[in-house]
């Protein structure tokens, strides 16, 4: 069960402090949303079949049908990581393909919860058809949605979490518990069922953390040969991976693996293994399909990948266009992980490209420059 409170997922998530969107992804502010149960309450989705009983539910979308052409309001809660960044093309690229479509607007918080506000104010007063979002902080931003909800404009929640709450009509994410599921499940193997372990996971208190480690721990209980050692939080953070191995490395003289879901905190724990000179006696679970660690995979031949899509964006598009046509939509639509072996990395990775970059489906036209 998880019982932590959960704030924003892949939004207190990958984020980097420099101006180019695709340098390093060295703190993050989670792309996912506190459960939120009725208006103004936000509380932790600890039931697992309750949370999957609430994405299944069907929304009837007639109040929302209107004709085009569209506008697309995107209040991005932040813009400094590669991931969103290959979000936002995805929704670009998919508006390209409809001719219905006539503008897609973007504004960015830069992670302040108050800009975020006031970007959906924003987007509500120019009388944008449609808002696609990824918040900073869902609680605080729910108003401002309910807002857009009430003046006929539906909302899409795109990115690694799921929202329930009457200013969020669906959402087109990625399942945290699953993709964690998925990582554990094929470390366990990898690690041959036993070992001493740590597990590196997101920010504190995320969808993403806590949906991660619960899922760890549901698989170590049928793996009792596996010792977890110790949780830490990286924050999606290369660097401060980096630092908490080294950390680790000098605290315990045995560690067999490594639990890290996501790619840019894998480089970190694998570098302070290299310097150390302990990386051929450690074992690396999947990371995601981030470039820098798909490169990493290539080169040493383990690990893999659990991937994290960017396509979010592509299906988030999709959903508000079905919702603008009065079609009716699942609240949470999920957007599956799929596992990357390690013999497989070389389809995936991109050796030309720089770490911060993802592989994706998205045509040339449409890839960040």
């Amino acid at each position: 069960m998880r019982t932590n409170r959960r704030t924003s997922g892949r939004t207190s998530g990958r984020t980097s402090g420099r101006a180019n969107p695709l340098v390093s992804m060295l703190t993050a502010a989670a792309i996912c949303a506190a459960g939120i149960i009725g208006p103004g309450t936000a509380v932790a989705q600890t039931d697992r079949a309750l949370q999957e009983k609430q994405m299944a539910e069907m929304v009837d979308t007639t109040k929302f049908k209107k004709p085009g052409p569209y506008t697309i309001g995107v209040a991005a809660g932040y813009m400094s990581n590669s991931w969103v960044v290959f979000c936002l093309q995805h929704i670009r690229y998919e508006a390209s393909l409809h001719k219905n479509v006539k503008d897609v607007l973007v504004t960015d918080a830069a992670f302040n919860p108050a800009k975020q506000v006031s970007d959906i104010e924003d987007l509500i007063t120019k009388g944008v058809s449609l808002i696609i979002y990824w918040p900073v902080d869902e609680k605080a931003i729910q108003p401002a949605l309910e807002k857009a909800v009430a003046k006929g404009i539906p909302t899409v929640n795109a990115g690694g979490g799921f929202t329930y709450g009457p200013g969020t009509v669906s959402n087109a994410f990625i399942d945290q518990w699953a993709l964690g599921e998925a990582v554990a499940r094929h470390f366990v193997k990898d690690l041959g069922g036993k070992g001493r372990i740590f597990a590196m996971l997101p920010i504190a208190g995320t969808t993403a953390a806590v949906d991660q480690l619960d899922a760890l721990n549901t698989v170590l209980k049928e793996n009792p040969g596996v010792q977890l050692l110790s949780a830490e939080h990286g924050d999606w953070n290369r660097g401060k991976a980096k630092q908490i191995t080294e950390n680790l490395l000098q605290r315990y003289p045995k560690i067999d693996g490594v639990f890290s879901p996501a790619g840019q905190m894998s480089i970190g724990v694998a570098e302070a293994f290299e310097e150390a000179g302990r990386m051929k006696a450690v074992t690396m679970s999947p990371g995601d399909e981030y470039n820098g660690w798909m490169k990493w995979v290539v080169k040493h031949k383990q690990g893999g990948a659990v991937t994290f899509p960017t396509r979010a964006g592509q299906e988030a598009m999709k959903l508000g266009l079905k919702i603008l046509n009065g079609e009716p939509v699942p609240r949470g639509l999920v957007i599956p992980s799929e596992y990357i072996a390690p013999a497989d990395a070389a389809k995936y990775a991109e050796m030309d490209r720089p770490d911060d970059w993802w592989a994706s489906q998205l045509p040339d036209a449409f890839k960040p420059k």
